[in-house]
């Protein structure tokens, strides 16, 4: 939905857009609601997504008694240090993030009653809190026989990596005088639930902070657009040489082949001279024999012509009767 607006969760759409477009989101939101509960089947359904303070005017109509809405708190300098640490963005982008997060929030739900919940508070002592948490949630919903023993390893210390305090110095240096402001009003409020009613001015839409957000977003994806395009060419190029390597390999392969058939051909060509010259030696042999044949045949007919002069001389030599 986000997207649809032109944003993402580090460019938040103005509060306008979110309401022109809320109306064709109804359904939408319905039809997400209802596949997340069939996925949960008879277990509580929990969604923990800060993008959804964005767009709570498309979720809360959804959003019935059937759940609760906890909001967990936590200093804005140490959220903007682990934005950074996380997402690499600069302190004040991610500060300017969460004046808007915090304000779309206010304004979203002023006259709700919501649980509020320290950050610092929980990570410090997770078993505790989260058998308070329990408790508290069991005011709103039906959650009988949770176990908060449950949690024990799901939430450590070592989880939070920065914690800024109230009267530290870097409040003063790093947060606007809006933020500041804001930051005061969120450390007054009670832990527990209470009924947000937030003065008019920090739930006004905070322009400055959206064109911080928006220009250093801009700025970036321009940046990204164009490591993408050379990724994308660089894929490319991979791609070929790939594919320029596989036919070169291909054409090894037949050239091998080739080479096996020549060899093959080259074998039974010489084969084929050998039984040629095997025919021709035959073949004189052949000749020389038959030649022997015809001498044979006429010393055969000599001797017979011969003995037949023999025997006539004979026969006229003898005396009569």
């Amino acid at each position: 939905m986000l997207e649809e607006l032109g944003g993402a969760w580090d460019r938040p759409p103005s509060r306008a857009l979110v309401a022109e477009r809320t109306p064709a989101w109804q359904g939408r939101v319905a039809d997400v609601l209802a596949g997340l509960e069939a996925g949960a089947g008879n277990r509580p359904l929990v969604l923990k997504d800060p993008r959804i303070s964005l767009l709570l005017p498309a979720w809360l109509p959804v959003l019935d008694s059937r759940f609760a809405i906890v909001l967990v708190d936590r200093h804005p300098v140490d959220v903007a240090l682990s934005v950074r640490r996380r997402d690499r963005r600069p302190l004040y982008v991610a500060l300017a993030l969460w004046q808007i997060y915090c304000t779309e929030l206010l304004a979203g739900l002023a006259g709700r009653r919501v649980l509020v919940v320290r950050y610092e508070n929980f990570v410090a002592d997770p078993d505790r809190n989260t058998q308070r948490l329990l408790d508290q949630l069991s005011e709103a919903l039906p959650i009988e026989g949770a176990d908060a023993g449950r949690a024990q390893g799901f939430v450590s210390p070592d989880m939070s990596h920065h914690q800024t305090g109230p009267r530290d110095a870097t409040n003063e240096q790093v947060l606007t005088a809006a933020q500041l402001a804001l930051y005061r009003w969120w450390a007054e409020l009670p832990e527990g639930w209470t009924e947000l009613s937030a003065p008019a001015d920090l739930r006004a839409e905070p322009e400055s902070a959206l064109v911080t957000a928006a220009e250093y977003y801009d700025a970036v994806a321009d940046r990204y657009g164009m490591e993408t395009a050379y990724d994308l060419e660089r894929h490319k190029a991979l791609h070929f040489e790939q594919a320029t390597e596989l036919k070169d390999q291909h054409i090894a392969n037949l050239e091998g082949a080739l080479g096996g058939l020549r060899h093959q051909v080259d074998d039974q060509t010489a084969r084929l001279a050998a039984i040629e010259a095997q025919v021709e030696e035959v073949r004189g042999d052949n000749e020389a024999l038959r030649h022997q044949l015809r001498t044979l045949r006429e010393d055969g007919r000599a001797a017979a012509g011969n003995l037949l002069a023999v025997a006539r001389r004979g026969w006229s030599s003898r005396p009569a009767g």
